[in-house]
C-alpha cells in the first residue's frame, strides 16, 4: 500500500531552536512545516495545520499543553533537559542574583536546589495563558527580579519589561529525537486507524445490528445497521444509556450477574428482533457488553440460504421418461405417476425389489411444484434404528458419543421446501415411526440432543417391498403411520407380470453396455430369448440389468452358445421368490395379451427339456475341467456337494 508523505508541524520561537529545525529538516524526507507562534497565539495557527494534513505538533512544554487540550491530533514537546536548565541558570547568574523561571501550570522538582548551588535567588512563577505569562514577567520587575529564563516567548515579554533574558537551549539531538518520536506516534496511528476502518468495516458490513456498552450500560460504539435499527445517528447513540433505545434491555442479567442472552426476541419501534448479548469480562469484572439485533426477516432469509447449501447435490437424477415398457400394466402405473406429479400429497409406492421405486420417486419429484427444490432419498433399512434417526431428524453438537462438532442437519432440514423419499420404509423401527407421524403430522423437527423445534416443509414419498397393511396387522407397522403415508398409492407390476417388457429391456441393456464397454453388439437366440422371458426374475428390472452386463461381457470374451447356455444354468439356480409370492405358471402366462395358455405351456416345456440337456452338459464339463475333483466342481458351479451328488446320479455321471 502507498503511503502517503509524513507532515509534522512545529511550534519554535527561540533562534537557536529555529535553527535546529530547519536544519533537521533540510535532512529529512519529511514535510515540516515551521511556526514561530507560542500559547494562545498558536492554537488557530494549528487548526489550520491540521486542516492542511498535519498528524503531530512539536513545541515547547506550554505551548504544547494548550494545544493538546483543543486539538484531536497528537501534541508532543520539546524536552526540558536538567543540563540544559543548569547550564542557563549558570549564565543568569552572571547577569544577575535574582533569577525568574516561567513554567507551564506546576513547578519543576529539584529547582531550589540549584539556588544554593549556583548562589542566585531562583523562584518558578506558574502560568496557565499568554496573559499570566506576561502578568508574571511584567510584576518581576517591581519585586527586583533581574534575569528571566525560558524560550522566545519569553524572551519577548522579558525585552519589554526591560529584564535581561537567557534562552533554555534545546540541543539539535534533542529535535532531531523528538521529531523522529513524532514520526513514530504517525505511523503508528496510521496502522490503528487502518486496523480501526478494517473493524469498522467488518461490523458495517454485516446485516446485524452491533452495540457496545460499557459497564454501566451506555453506548460506546454502534455500526451503522444499529443506528438505522435504533433511528438516530452515530454520534446520538453514543455515550446514551441502552435502555432508552431497548426497554427491555436486561441489564442487571447481562452486567452484574454476567449471564449471555442468545436468540431472545425482541421489537424495537413496533420491529422484531433477535437479540443477542453477551458480557464482557475481564479479570472476574464485567467491562461492558456486546449486544447484536437481527432482523427477523433477514434470519428466514438466511436460513433459506444455509438449508439451501446443506441441500447442495440433492437432486433428482431420473424422469418417468427412463422407464423401459411397452406393457399396459405398467403405462397404467406410469400414467398415473404422472397425475400424481400434479400433486402435492403423500404417497406409497409398493413394488418388489428392483421394480423400479426410486425412479418413480424422483420422476414424480421432477413433475411436481418442488422440482427446483432438493430431493433427498435415504434407505430405511440401510442404518441402525439411532444412526437411522440422527440421519432423519439430525443431532445437537454432544448429542452422543462421536456426535460431529457443531452438530449435523438432518434429512428433513435438508430437504425443506423439497421431496425426501424414504425407501424401505417398512424396515423403520418402531420408534421412528413414532418420530415420522411426527413430522407429518405437524410438520416440525426437533435434533436429537436437542430443545428447539425447526418447521419443515417437506413432501414424503415412502417405499416399501412388502405390502404395509400386512405389516400393521402383524403389529410391526404402525396403523396411524400408515394411514399417513398410504394417501396416494402406486402399486409396480413385477416383472413376471408384464411380458412384454422383458425383451425391450434385454434390448435396452444390450445396447447400453455393449456401448459402455466399447463392444459389438451380441444377438440373442431365439429359443434363448424365450427362456428368459418365461423366468421369473424375483429381482425384477434390478436384475435383469446386471444379467445382460454379464451377458455381454462374457460372451465377447467367448462367443459361444456353451458361454449362454452357462449364464443361463446360473441364472435358473437364482432362488426364486417364495411360493406364496409367485403365481402358476400358466396363470402368469394368460395374463399377457400375446401368449395364449397353449402356448406358454408349449414354450415351457420345450425350455424345461433343453434346460435337461444343457445343465447335464454343463455338470459334465465342470467335473472334467476339475479332475472329477467334486469340492471344487460344486464351488466353481456355486451349488453344495449334495445337489452335485444329486445331479450325477439324476444324469447318470457317476
Amino acid at each position: 500500500m502507498k503511503h502517503k508523505k509524513i507532515r509534522i508541524g512545529i511550534f519554535a520561537t527561540s533562534p537557536s531552536l529555529i535553527e535546529n529545525v530547519n536544519l533537521f529538516a533540510k535532512r529529512s524526507n519529511d514535510e515540516i512545516i515551521l511556526n514561530t507562534s507560542g500559547l494562545d497565539d498558536a492554537l488557530p495557527i494549528a487548526m489550520d495545520m491540521v486542516r492542511q494534513g498535519v498528524e503531530v505538533i512539536i513545541s515547547r512544554r506550554g505551548t504544547a499543553y494548550l494545544l493538546r487540550e483543543n486539538l484531536h491530533i497528537p501534541s508532543i514537546s520539546f524536552p526540558h533537559r536538567s543540563f540544559d536548565i543548569i547550564s542557563s541558570l549558570k549564565e543568569a547568574a552572571t547577569k544577575g542574583g535574582k533569577v525568574i523561571f516561567p513554567v507551564f501550570r506546576e513547578k519543576l522538582e529539584g529547582i531550589p536546589i540549584l539556588e544554593d548551588l549556583l548562589d542566585i535567588e531562583l523562584i518558578q512563577k506558574v502560568y496557565t495563558n499568554k496573559k499570566s505569562h506576561e502578568r508574571i514577567i511584567l510584576g518581576s520587575k517591581k519585586d527586583g527580579y533581574e534575569v528571566v529564563i525560558g524560550g522566545g516567548v519569553t524572551k519577548r515579554v522579558a525585552k519589554r519589561a526591560g529584564l535581561q533574558f537567557v534562552e533554555i537551549r534545546t540541543s539539535y539531538e534533542d529535535v532531531a529525537a523528538t521529531i523522529e518520536d513524532a514520526r513514530s506516534i504517525i505511523l503508528a496511528t496510521r496502522d490503528q486507524q487502518v486496523a480501526a476502518q478494517r473493524y469498522r468495516s467488518i461490523i458495517d458490513a454485516t446485516s446485524d445490528g452491533i452495540i457496545a456498552l460499557d459497564e454501566r450500560g451506555k453506548i460506546t460504539a454502534v455500526n451503522s445497521r444499529a443506528a438505522s435499527i435504533l433511528k438516530v445517528s452515530e454520534e446520538q447513540a453514543i455515550h446514551s444509556s441502552v435502555s432508552r433505545f431497548i426497554e427491555e434491555f436486561p441489564t442487571d442479567e447481562v452486567l452484574y450477574n454476567h449471564r449471555s442472552i442468545v436468540d431472545q426476541l425482541t421489537e424495537i419501534d413496533r420491529g422484531r428482533f433477535v437479540f443477542n448479548c453477551q458480557p464482557i469480562i475481564l479479570d472476574d469484572h464485567c467491562i461492558g457488553a456486546v449486544t447484536t439485533l437481527r432482523d427477523i426477516s433477514n434470519v428466514m432469509r438466511s436460513e433459506q440460504v444455509v438449508r439451501r447449501s446443506l441441500s447442495k447435490g440433492h437432486i433428482a437424477k431420473y424422469r418417468l421418461s427412463n422407464l423401459i415398457h411397452k406393457s399396459p400394466e405398467m403405462k397404467e402405473v406410469v400414467d398415473l405417476a404422472h397425475r400424481y406429479g400434479e400433486t402435492d400429497s403423500t404417497i406409497l409406492i409398493m413394488g418388489e425389489t428392483g421394480t423400479g421405486k426410486e425412479i418413480f420417486a424422483h420422476g414424480i419429484h421432477s413433475l411436481s411444484r418442488r422440482a427446483k427444490q432438493p430431493f433427498v432419498s435415504l434407505n430405511c433399512a440401510a442404518l441402525p434404528a439411532q444412526l437411522l434417526e440422527s440421519e432423519l431428524f439430525g443431532y445437537e453438537e454432544g448429542a452422543f458419543t462421536g456426535s460431529k462438532k457443531g452438530g449435523k442437519a438432518g434429512r428433513f432440514e435438508i430437504a425443506h421446501k423439497g421431496t425426501i423419499f424414504l425407501d424401505e420404509i417398512d424396515s423403520t423401527p418402531e420408534e421412528v415411526q413414532t418420530r415420522l407421524l411426527r413430522v407429518l403430522q405437524e410438520k416440525e423437527v426437533m435434533r436429537l440432543g436437542g430443545d428447539r423445534i425447526l418447521p419443515v416443509d417437506v413432501r414424503v414419498i415412502g417405499a416399501a417391498s412388502h405390502d404395509l397393511s400386512q405389516a400393521v396387522q402383524e403389529g410391526t407397522f404402525r396403523a396411524d403411520l400408515y394411514f399417513r403415508l398410504n394417501v396416494l398409492r402406486l402399486q409396480i407390476p413385477p416383472l413376471r407380470n408384464r411380458l412384454d417388457d422383458i425383451p425391450l429391456l434385454l434390448e435396452f441393456f444390450n445396447e447400453l453396455f455393449t456401448k459402455r464397454h466399447k463392444l459389438e453388439p451380441i444377438s440373442i437366440p431365439t429359443e434363448y430369448l424365450e427362456s428368459l422371458i418365461l423366468y421369473p426374475w424375483p429381482g425384477n428390472v434390478r436384475q435383469i440389468r446386471n444379467f445382460v452386463e454379464r451377458l455381454v461381457i462374457n460372451y465377447s470374451l467367448n462367443s459361444s452358445k456353451k458361454t449362454l447356455e452357462i449364464l443361463r444354468h446360473e441364472l435358473i439356480r437364482i432362488p426364486s421368490l417364495p411360493e406364496t409370492e409367485q403365481l402358476p405358471d400358466t396363470q402368469e402366462a394368460q395374463k399377457e395379451p400375446d401368449a395364449t395358455p397353449h402356448q406358454a405351456d408349449t414354450l415351457r416345456h420345450r425350455i424345461q427339456a433343453q434346460t435337461s440337456s444343457s445343465e447335464r452338459t454343463i455338470i459334465a464339463d465342470a467335473l472334467k475341467q476339475n479332475r472329477y475333483v467334486k469340492s471344487k466342481t460344486a464351488e466353481m458351479l456355486g451349488i453344495s456337494r449334495t445337489t452335485l451328488w444329486r445331479k450325477m446320479k439324476e444324469f447318470d455321471l457317476d
